[in-house]
């Protein structure tokens, strides 16, 4: 996958509903609830994006992937750090999926985590390629800004969705 896939605006707005259970609240609110669906699943575990990367790490959960671009709602934020990870860059540009940022997700999806996937840009449409791509039965979760966490659940029928989307999008 060498091309770019550029995200149509119309499937970047339903993009921004959540995909999955939205605990709503803030970091301390959530992490309960949190701690909980985690705790429970047997499959890997995915963070998409600095902020619920932190909010796992703050209440002693490691994600197996970290997706990171070092920003929270655009501003620049501390780095994510986690002992003895393995780490990954790629660029991917905002409202795209680019082929290099596709094939390091993929690979950080099959290596012994933890792994942290840096990128140079915007991280947020990545999901879909964690959604697309990743083992049955992981977690990713994500930050839904001003609102809380969302918790999707990989099945065959969110990995057809993000497949279904990843599809109809243009490459250049």
């Amino acid at each position: 996958m060498s091309d770019e896939i550029v995200i149509p605006e119309e499937i970047r707005e339903r993009l921004k509903r959540p995909l999955g259970l939205l605990v709503r609240g803030c970091p301390e609110n959530t992490s309960e609830v949190v701690r909980s669906v985690v705790r429970k699943s047997a499959g890997m575990i995915v963070a998409v994006g600095d902020a619920v990367t932190k909010t796992l790490l703050s209440i002693g959960l490691k994600p197996d992937v970290c997706i990171v671009d070092g920003k929270i709602e655009r501003r620049p934020v501390e780095p994510v750090v986690i002992d003895g990870a393995m780490e990954l860059s790629c660029e991917n540009r905002p409202g795209t999926i680019s082929g290099q940022a596709y094939k390091t997700v993929v690979e950080a999806l099959g290596m012994c985590g933890p792994v942290i996937v840096r990128v140079d840009g915007e991280e947020d449409l990545l999901g879909l390629v964690v959604m697309a791509e990743a083992p049955l039965n992981t977690l990713m979760l994500y930050g839904q800004p001003r609102e809380g966490v969302v918790i999707v659940h990989i099945d065959e029928e969110v990995r057809k969705f993000a497949r279904g989307l990843i599809e109809v999008s243009s490459r250049r």
